[in-house]
């Protein structure tokens, strides 16, 4: 009895050592200096590295290695094909849909050799978490077990009935091999997902057994039967081609951790969250020597094997074993463990692990030797003085012999001698630092007041430090040699974010002197979609001509629409702008009817077109002509109203502004320039609030004075309408918008004349491609300022008739509708349309309304030379409620120009006379202008607000301001 209690004793005092476990927690003597930043406190971290070196597994850029983290089944195939030199691509296996490229083939490999299946004939489920028990199935596999085999006997885990069917018998193959074990009260945890550490020490305990390994596994499956022991041969091509699906039900629908795809190669940066990245291919050629056992637990085995009574049915004396395994505990280079370290062994015979019958144990001796004299011959350390530096090791064999039937096994192995175990650093240590994000939205998309760089911190361990552990003396400096981000990581400059898909480098530098650390960090943003602002394009076509071939006909009505329509689909609204003398002729009834047409199908406006009023007739005839025009319309448009003798009269608009024909009504006046008194008037009578002129920046067309209009639409001043009002007081109540994009004039004029974009209707313009039309809108669409803007708008008027009878412009506006990017999501608008959504976002007042723009010339110079746009100059344009400024720089220069600045808010404002003089200047002109005043000089009060509203919009490049 007394023998029975001790050797049970022994027995559990073994188990309690041997709690090795693959999937669990380790505890072990943890060292610096290892290849990555927070493997120290792993328990496979010699396994790690070893892989790592051979190129089996990799690290992320941010010198991590990530051992507690899960591994998705695509990573795995990785692993293990690279592991096992499963490196060729079987070109006749249907791929699955879900696999990335850099795992494809390795996938394709493993499931050419039946190791690896599908989770359905289309899907490999290749980012899905890797399970225990499916990781003991893989294995099987490649060690020969075959679909049909099943073993009698069953895994030891105290939940093998937990394991599913299809992987009871691959358990209990990898527990007899030594390759899995259970946690401490002996659990396999089947379903559980495998992580990092884990999948990497499996995969280094198999690599090492090499041949040795699959010859034991042989030897088990043989000892279930013939047949099953049919080994997977990596050359053999599979029967079918026909995808064989996985039966493992219990394959988790949960992603695996995000960052864990296959990572790069050790530098400072983490993967992003979402996409995998592709992974440095390892050099596939075999190791040359290969490397020490893996790490092994803390075991501390008794000075001989222990002793197991035999079977019940078994009387004999015989003990067979034909295989011996040598049991060295890590041997770490701190005396005061030596007295405690022993070597111990494991028998085995024909692959399963055997105990020593208690009626044996005299007939079996054993004997540990090595070249170094360090142990004697029971594993115990009797000269440790001879035991080699750290990372030295010490070759150890042993000799065990057995009586009866007689035989001698033998064993070697490498004891690496490890450096002692460092003291625990505080967890709240700096150790590392990566970005928690690592995309950034192009410029088009990305709000700079949202976006902020948020950083992890980890300590030595690898683990998140909590903001409130950090030290408060923690300094971050921004190393960005592109000028996008200022030292503290905010957008400086906005413009320079590069390309969708482009990857911005830069480093992190970290400092405390409280924990005494000073290191820099290699990061990268990848340029990503974001969402864009929407974009409006504001449309006018004018309706003009009373006589036959100078009319607007119904055919260039409907052309002009379906043109944009075929591009921009049915969902459009347009101004239809007419001028008195179009709507006074009884002949262009059918006209106006197909744009009362047009109101009702799609909701267009009616619009009130007017020339140059400002100084061919006083404000008296003015207002008779629109009297005249209101009359007129109503008499050929909406005859059922008209009541003769009623010109002048209230009646005319009262008549129509009722609920059956108030959307017919005029909702905007288009013209070439536009005066307060004519606006007021419109507001008073006819209750229009919206105009758009043609010329941007000006007021008297004859001789371009005037210099000064935003180009955002704006609450205009009542006295003034290229002046943005500075509050209700002087607000007109009428939205002011330019015809900005295709022929805003106004560049660096402070040489001749030149033009940004060069409108269809240009007489100067022979070409027909719309090349330089489209060069300049694009710059619209992906204006980098957009989510600062109030509005993002481009905007038109366009002379249906003039363009019909000029092939040339007529080509260039096809062209330009049919080429316009499909990519971009354009709302296409009437005037009055777009001053309800300038309405809606900014409210009724100036305060929060800016618009800035940044833009190239196209290279296009025209038969007059005044009109060109040279490619060599970049502008911006930035403008809000008190000032406008406008930067040119030629290619080559090293800072930026200030080619006009004007101060909306100084007092009082230059009330434009109604009768005005071609000659007279009434611009809004202080401090510089790009036309009139090109080289005055700014003062420092000047100076200083352009320097303001540049850091404003993230624009922080060198500008000369002299």
């Amino acid at each position: 009895m007394k023998c029975k209690k001790k050797l049970k004793q022994i027995r559990q005092y073994i188990a309690a050592l041997l709690a090795v476990w693959l999937f669990c927690i380790h505890t072990v003597p943890v060292f610096a200096n290892r290849a990555f930043n927070d493997i120290e406190h792993s328990y496979a971290a010699d396994a790690i590295e070893a892989m790592a070196a051979q190129g089996y597994v990799t690290g992320y850029q941010d010198g991590s290695f990530r051992p507690v983290h899960f591994i998705s089944r695509q990573e795995w195939a990785s692993i293990f094909a690279k592991t096992l030199k499963r490196t060729s691509v079987n070109k006749s296996v249907a791929p699955f849909s879900d696999v990335s490229p850099w795992a494809l083939p390795y996938v394709q490999t493993l499931q050419a050799e039946n190791i690896t299946k599908g989770i359905s004939d289309q899907l490999f489920g290749a980012k899905h978490n890797m399970t225990r028990q499916d990781m003991a199935v893989w294995y099987a596999r490649y060690f020969g077990l075959s679909e049909e085999t099943r073993a009698s006997d069953k895994s030891s885990f105290v939940d093998q009935s937990d394991i599913s069917d299809y992987a009871q018998t691959s358990v209990w193959l990898m527990e007899r091999l030594e390759l899995i074990e259970g946690d401490t009260n002996h659990y396999f945890h089947p379903k559980e997902s495998v992580r990092r550490q884990d999948a990497t020490l499996v995969a280094y305990r198999i690599w090492l057994g090499g041949d040795g390994l699959r010859e034991r596994a042989k030897r088990l499956l043989e000892s279930l039967g013939s047949g099953a022991a049919t080994m997977n041969q990596p050359d053999s091509p599979p029967e079918s081609k026909k995808i064989v699906v996985d039966l493992a039900p219990e394959i988790s629908h949960q992603r695996a951790n995000p960052e864990i795809e296959e990572p790069k190669s050790h530098s400072p940066r983490p993967d992003p969250p979402v996409s995998p990245v592709t992974p440095t291919e390892p050099n596939p050629e075999p190791p040359v020597v290969r490397p020490a056992p893996g790490p092994k637990p803390p075991v501390t085995p008794p000075v001989t094997p222990p002793v197991i009574p035999p079977e019940p049915s078994d009387h004999s004396s015989d003990f067979l074993a034909d295989e011996v395994v040598i049991k060295a505990p890590e041997l770490v280079n701190q005396p005061e463990t030596y007295p405690l370290y022993q070597l111990s062994f494991d028998l085995y015979n024909k692959g399963h692990l055997v105990s020593i019958p208690e009626v044996s144990v005299t007939s079996v001796t054993y004997t540990f030797s090595d070249t170094l004299g360090v142990f004697d011959e029971h594993g115990k350390i009797a000269h440790s003085e001879n035991i080699p530096a750290a990372d030295g090791y010490i070759p150890v064999e042993i000799e065990v012999s057995i009586a009866k039937p007689y035989q001698v096994l033998k064993a070697q192995t490498k004891l690496i001698v490890k450096g002692k175990t460092p003291p625990v650093e505080d967890p709240s240590v700096i150790r590392s630092v990566y970005l928690a994000t690592y995309t950034i939205s192009q410029a088009t998309t990305l709000d700079p007041t949202a976006w902020s760089m948020p950083y992890v911190f980890q300590n030595a361990k690898g683990e998140a430090i909590p903001s409130g552990l950090l030290p408060s003396d923690l300094k971050l400096r921004i190393e960005d040699s592109r000028g996008i981000f200022d030292e503290d990581g905010h957008i400086a400059n906005l413009h320079l974010i590069p390309a969708l898909n482009s990857v911005i480098p830069f480093k992190i530098e970290v400092e405390s002197l409280s924990q005494g650390i000073h290191f820099i960090s290699d990061a990268e943003l990848t340029v990503v979609p974001g969402v864009r602002k929407k974009q409006y394009f504001a449309i006018s076509m004018m309706l003009q001509g009373k006589d036959a071939g100078s009319t607007t006909t119904v055919e260039q009505i409907e052309q002009s629409r379906q043109l944009l329509m075929d591009h921009f689909g049915p969902n459009l609204k347009v101004t239809w702008a007419m001028e008195n003398r179009f709507i006074f002729v009884e002949s262009n009834r059918p006209q106006l009817k197909k744009v009362l047409e047009y109101v009702d199908q799609y909701g267009d406006e009616v619009g009130i077109l007017d020339g140059y009023p400002n100084n061919l007739f006083g404000l008296p005839e003015w207002e008779a002509q629109m009297n005249e025009w209101l009359y007129m319309y109503r008499y050929n448009a909406l005859n059922e109203l008209h009541q003769s003798g009623s010109l002048g009269s209230p009646s005319v608009f009262e008549s129509m502004d009722t609920d059956q024909y108030r959307k017919y009504l005029p909702k905007s006046l288009t013209g070439f320039t536009v005066n307060p008194e004519q606006a007021q008037w419109l507001k008073d009578h006819f209750k229009i609030t919206s105009a758009m002129g043609w010329s941007a920046t000006q007021y008297n067309v004859n001789n371009m004075y005037g210099e000064g209009s935003p180009l955002m639409p704006y609450w205009s001043h009542k006295d003034n309408p290229i002046v943005p009002a500075q509050g209700l007081t002087n607000n007109s109540g009428i939205v002011f918008m330019n015809s900005i994009t295709i022929d805003p004039i106004g560049s660096r004029y402070t040489k001749d004349s030149s033009r940004w974009t060069l409108h269809p209707g240009d007489p100067y313009v022979t070409e027909t491609d719309a090349a330089p039309q489209l060069y300049i809108a694009q710059q619209y669409l992906d204006n980098p300022y957009q989510r600062l803007n109030t509005v993002n708008y481009m905007s038109i008027i366009l002379d249906v008739n003039w363009l019909a009878k000029n092939h040339n412009m007529s080509q260039i506006w096809e062209n330009f509708v049919k080429h316009f990017p499909v990519d971009r999501e354009v709302e296409i608008v009437g005037v009055n349309g777009l001053k309800q959504i300038y309405e809606s976002v900014a409210g009724l007042s100036n305060d929060h309304t800016e618009f800035t723009l940044m833009f190239r010339g196209s290279g296009i110079k025209t038969a007059m030379d005044s009109n060109n746009s040279p490619a060599n100059l970049r502008y911006l344009w930035t403008e809000n409620a008190s000032q406008r400024i406008i930067l040119s720089k030629e290619d080559g220069d090293a800072a930026w120009s200030i080619i006009d600045f004007t101060d909306y808010t100084r007092t009082p404002v230059p009330k434009t006379p109604y009768n005005l003089d071609k000659n007279t200047d009434v611009s809004y002109v202080t401090g510089r202008n790009f036309k009139l005043h090109p080289t005055a000089p700014l003062t420092a009060e000047e100076t200083q607000r352009v320097k303001d509203r540049l850091k404003e919009i993230y624009f922080a490049e060198e500008v000369n301001y002299q």
